[in-house]
């Protein structure tokens, strides 16, 4: 990691352990304004950082470190958008995002489909879409990437409730809104383009998202450990789970590398072929990581009392959720597999 990635990843880990784990949505999106963490990856002609998707991925694990309610990746998402397009008042959107106007977008499956000039479907697993002004769509057939506001006829925002604490997703109905009144930022062959770039940066993100949170849970379990005795000796002394943990830290890490390897492969190329894949390997490895991590740490918890007693329960939900979003472990193996398989004939 270079110095810059280091010191940002510092700054950031100062805040989020002051404001706690899995602190309330509105404490810690004002902060996340108020600091500037939105231009990270923005280009320094537009009066961002620069820092990329390196930058980016920083940010998600120290987020998920902390189990962070805020709709920082999705805000990201439409960061990302806007910058790629060619709007006129291109300025005036980012001024208005980095300003605390929240735009959102799915984090599972956007089913929008443009009939004529109509816009109909369901966007599914849109993080905090009672909180934002628009919503960040792309059709399922590539063709249009837009952004759709959220107040107008034909919209409709449904909660879904989940097992995770930390992220309150909802479903976003389009009922023959006029796309001629949206605000399209791409369309045609650029739509594919910017929608590949878009998917790569959201699986990469649940990805750094989902080391963050199995290295924070292994810390607190291992600590956990160290305290808590049993036939007079601290539990951290016991060989066979001395080894668990030292698996689960053997896990992380690959997960880790995996992560890194693709982002350095990739570099400034999100919206080719072998960034999609990259990205869908990455966020294979380490949500499931996640998981696995999460049940062990839980286990390793026992006798501590009621599961919901205790922060490790938010982990194992955070985990368990987003091994499934974006697309199932088992879709993703499977796409990935045939992928290999055209590449080896």
């Amino acid at each position: 990691m270079s110095v810059e990635l280091t010191e940002l990843q510092d700054s950031a880990r100062r805040v989020l352990d002051g404001a706690g784990l899995a602190a309330a949505e509105e404490a810690i999106w004002a902060q996340i304004v108020e600091l500037g963490w939105l231009l990270v990856a923005v280009p320094e002609a537009l009066g961002g950082l620069e820092a990329g998707i390196p930058g980016a991925s920083t940010m998600h694990a120290e987020l998920g470190r902390r189990l962070s309610t805020a709709p920082y990746l999705p805000a990201m998402l439409a960061v990302d958008a806007i910058c790629q397009s060619d709007l006129v008042e291109r300025d005036s959107w980012l001024e208005r995002l980095v300003g605390g106007e929240l735009i959102t977008a799915s984090l599972a499956e956007c089913g929008i489909r443009a009939n004529g000039n109509r816009l109909d479907g369901t966007s599914i697993g849109v993080q905090s879409a009672d909180s934002a002004s628009h919503i960040l769509v792309w059709t399922a057939c590539n063709d249009v990437v837009a952004l759709v506001a959220l107040d107008q006829q034909g919209v409709e925002i449904v909660a879904r409730p989940t097992w995770d604490q930390t992220r309150r997703l909802f479903d976003v109905r389009l009922a023959s809104v006029d796309l001629a009144d949206q605000t399209i930022l791409a369309e045609g062959a650029d739509a594919g383009v910017l929608i590949q770039r878009l998917l790569a940066q959201r699986d990469f993100a649940l990805a750094a998202d989902a080391i963050g949170g199995a290295s924070a849970l292994l810390d607190l379990t291992v600590e956990h450990l160290q305290t808590r005795v049993q036939f007079k000796r601290p539990l951290a002394m016991f060989q066979a789970l001395k080894h668990r943990c030292a698996d689960m830290k053997a896990s992380i890490a690959a997960a880790e590398a995996m992560l890194a390897d693709g982002l350095r492969r990739v570099g400034d190329s999100l919206d080719s072929a072998d960034a999609r894949h990259k990205s869908m390997g990455a966020k294979l490895l380490a949500t499931s990581t996640f998981a696995r991590v999460a049940e062990d740490c839980l286990q390793l918890h026992g006798g501590i009392g009621m599961a919901d007693e205790h922060p490790c329960h938010l982990f194992l939900k955070r985990s368990l959720l987003s091994e499934q979003l974006s697309g199932s472990a088992n879709a993703y193996a499977a796409e990935l597999a045939l992928g290999l398989l055209a590449n080896t004939k």
